[in-house]
């Protein structure tokens, strides 16, 4: 008997149960404490493992994007694979798409505005032939 106490001390200190709590405990006590502490443990050890190979796929994913080199593939995002947890951060990501895209939009337009009254104005365009800020009106030309 003593032989099975040593033997379930030595794993209740392994579990980090502390020596005084362990002496205050019935055999079976300890018993359950230790199979807790190593379900607990097996349950940490496969949520390691789940999301090292999470990333594993969403890194071998990005680069399989790069190396084939398309552009209109597009990576998954997190709440494509837990939509329920990652609601409010998938609907803020498209917010700042929709922002983004509006920019670079405006910012496109503004270049070819300056494009094209540039290249008109140097045709000629720019005489006042038509022109909403001369006050005249093209048939007074």
């Amino acid at each position: 008997m003593s032989d099975y106490i040593d033997s379930l001390y030595d794993a209740a200190l392994n579990c980090e149960i502390m020596p005084e709590e362990f002496w205050n405990l019935s055999i079976l006590e300890a018993c359950d404490r230790i199979d807790s502490f190593r379900r607990r443990e097996e349950q940490r050890q496969k949520q390691t493992l789940a999301r090292l190979h999470f990333l594993a796929k969403d890194i071998s994913q990005y680069v399989g994007c790069i190396l084939a080199g398309k552009k209109d593939v597009k990576p998954l995002e997190l709440w494509d694979f837990f939509p329920e947890l990652f609601q409010s951060e998938k609907v803020a990501a498209e917010e700042q798409r929709k922002t983004r895209e509006l920019a670079e939009y405006k910012a496109r337009m503004t270049d070819f505005a300056h494009c094209h009254n540039y290249a008109w104005a140097k045709k000629g365009g720019g005489a006042g032939n038509g022109r909403h800020d001369t006050g005249k009106a093209s048939s007074d030309y």
